[in-house]
């Protein structure tokens, strides 16, 4: 009986169909949703190439360094690089990397990556999906 009562829930969607603007937002919905996913298949994308070109440059630091652990904990391998990424990606804080000693001086190569990553990373997906 539990279903039936669902499916008669149901009958209020094809109401939809009779108000025009209700409808209109609904598609639209709909279809914002779609460009969503393109969105984040392609964020997706963008986070694992960066994590491939990171973690095999800054993931591998010589043994002597002073961000040793830092370094291979955020940037170690493919995962947790797009880990530390999508972090970034989401909220462009980096408080953890300037509590880092000489982490940028020592690395600018990791300071010039970073701020093309946030420029196209963060402020490029924010753009786009409020731009959808």
């Amino acid at each position: 009986f539990r279903v039936i009562r669902l499916l008669r829930i149901l009958r209020i969607f094809r109401i939809v169909r009779y108000f025009k603007q209700l409808y209109m937002l609904a598609y639209g919905f709909g279809e914002a949703a779609q460009a969503i996913v393109w969105i984040t298949t392609f964020a997706v994308f963008i986070l694992y190439i960066s994590a491939v070109v990171i973690a095999r440059t800054i993931g591998e630091p010589v043994a002597d360094d002073q961000n040793y652990m830092f370094l291979r904990e955020h940037f170690g391998g493919i995962l947790p690089s797009m880990l530390t990424l999508f972090m970034i990606m989401a909220q462009p804080d980096l408080e953890d990397f300037k509590a880092q000693e000489d982490l940028f001086t020592d690395h600018p190569g990791l300071c010039g990556f970073l701020i093309v990553f946030i420029i196209f990373g963060s402020f490029g997906m924010m753009a786009l999906l409020t731009g959808v």
